[in-house]
């Protein structure tokens, strides 16, 4: 008996962190999510007059968190294009 080698897909899942949204592989999803629940939006404004910055507490980050199936998905181009993690880089 013959078993398929071929790999499974990723399982995805589409995360909101704000007002923003994203889809990502879910173990590193939940990772994002897992650690966002915990931060609170802030403004920050820089003055001269007092002499440097100041931070305005505001409310939670809105973070929400979902598996989406495979079939779900649809990739503009027909096809999922492999995403290559950035090299790392110095900032400057």
């Amino acid at each position: 008996m013959s078993r398929s080698t071929a790999k499974p897909a990723t399982q995805m899942a589409y995360i909101t962190i704000g007002y923003s949204h994203f889809l990502m592989d879910a173990s590193k999803a939940m990772k994002v999510a897992e650690l966002m629940q915990h931060a609170v939006d802030v403004e920050w404004n820089y003055s001269g007059r007092t002499n440097g910055d100041t931070y305005t507490v505001g409310d939670p980050v809105n973070v929400e968190f979902r598996l989406v199936p495979a079939n779900k998905i649809h990739m503009p181009s027909g096809e999922p294009a492999p995403v290559h993690p950035a090299r790392p880089r110095l900032l400057r």
